[in-house]
């Protein structure tokens, strides 16, 4: 009968001493290995799969015109296409509502008169029934425009109700005079109130054209003006604007926007200097806008490195309708880019500008800027900043020496 094996505490113990031996020959080996080598490895191709995230400010070609007004009557709808030249609102000064109330009064004095007179010639002094659905009429618009006056319904609709009720005042006025027997009896009342409605005709109503061709909006931030150019867009600019998109207007005042080019538009905004979630100038990248449907395509045409955080500006050429009131959206960008990939313990960053080591002719390495395409979190594809520079596959790189063990 054979012998059998009965394991000890001893036996156990000498296991474990020989397990913690051998990972610390590996640890050592593979620490000794990178000291020797300085770690250093080869430029190889990769594709990777990257998503970008960020809050962007829309940037539209758009023109922001004031006007001074009391009141304002829209004639277009919000995003309406318009030509140059097209009628976009009727404005009334600060003094339409005085004005307008000068003629009401001068309207009751007329009336008055003319109801005594129809009341003495017609039979028991009674009104005709005409008159009186007029007086109804005039009676229930009146009280519509004291809700507008106080706000209870827009504003714009103050206007319209008020060309309603001059209507109705004159309709009156007319149907009553020729009841007469004798108009002239009041012929120097009615000279006197045509003169006062002529006057407010010519002197309160102005109606605003359009001196653009694009999308009419009725919104705005007050940011049109520091947005014209792209090409000046900062950081500090951009970053003030995605923390506080909106603006009051002065509302003492009418505005609108025209959208001058429908199809050309511009997101920009901002990712921290020291991230590796980049993106490359000239680069095109499908990304989706939250709360918008569909996917769009842009290309990156603007990249500014400081150390607060790096800007990108990426042009979109398409509809801007749906974007049309919106200043700041937030957005996903996807991209699978494919090159020379790095891992990111081997980049670092100065002033948001990210470089790695890459060995030269006379065996040296030396600090290259470089682009990041596109990264997963663990590896990046990079391209020389340099037009005069090639990286190329198998080209040796280091991990930057500040990143090494002491």
């Amino acid at each position: 009968m054979g012998r059998t094996f009965k394991a000890n505490r001893r036996f156990y113990l000498l296991l474990f001493i020989s397990i913690v031996l051998l990972v610390l020959f590996v640890v050592g080996a593979v620490y000794l290995l990178r000291k020797v080598t300085g770690n250093v490895r080869r430029l190889d191709m990769m594709t990777i799969y990257s998503e970008v995230e960020s809050d962007a400010v829309v940037v539209r070609n758009e023109r922001l015109i004031t006007e001074t007004a009391s009141e304002s009557r829209i004639l277009l709808n919000e995003g309406a296409l318009v030509q140059e030249g097209d009628a976009v609102a009727v404005l009334y000064p600060y003094s339409y509502e005085s004005s307008l109330a000068e003629i009401c009064n001068k309207e009751l004095e007329v009336y008055t008169h003319l109801e005594s007179l129809i009341r003495t010639a017609s039979t028991g002094g009674v009104l005709p029934e005409s008159i009186e659905q007029y007086n109804q009429t005039i009676e229930a618009t009146a009280a519509r425009m004291r809700q507008a006056s106080i706000g209870k319904t827009r504003t714009s609709e103050y206007a319209a109700v008020e060309e309603q009720l001059i209507r109705l005042l004159e309709g009156r006025r007319n149907l009553m005079v020729s009841l007469l027997a004798d108009p002239s009896m009041v012929a120097a009342e009615l000279s006197e109130l045509d003169t006062m409605k002529q006057n407010f005709e010519t002197n309160s109503a102005k109606t605003i054209y359009s001196e653009y061709n694009g999308y009419v909006s009725f919104y705005s931030d007050a940011n049109e003006e520091n947005l014209r150019d792209v090409s000046q867009l900062t950081v500090p600019l951009v970053k003030r604007i995605l923390n506080s998109p909106s603006i009051s207007m002065d509302n003492e005042n009418f505005y609108y926007r025209i959208v001058t080019d429908r199809s050309n538009w511009y997101l920009a905004f901002v990712i921290s200097g020291t991230s590796e979630q980049r993106l490359m100038p000239g680069l095109s990248y499908s990304f989706t806008i939250k709360g918008v449907s569909g996917a769009y395509q842009g290309t990156i045409i603007t990249e500014k490195d400081t150390a607060s955080g790096v800007l990108y500006v990426m042009q979109i050429q398409a509809d801007v309708r749906p974007l049309l009131t919106t200043r700041v959206v937030e957005i996903s960008v996807q991209n699978n880019a494919t090159g020379l990939y790095v891992p990111l313990d081997y980049v670092q960053y100065s002033d948001g500008v990210p470089y790695i080591y890459v060995k030269a002719t006379d065996g040296s390495y030396q600090k290259i800027a470089v682009y990041i395409a596109g990264s997963d979190g663990e590896n990046a594809i990079v391209s020389a900043r340099d037009s005069t520079i090639t990286l190329f596959a198998g080209l040796k790189v280091r991990i930057p020496p500040e990143q090494e063990d002491d």
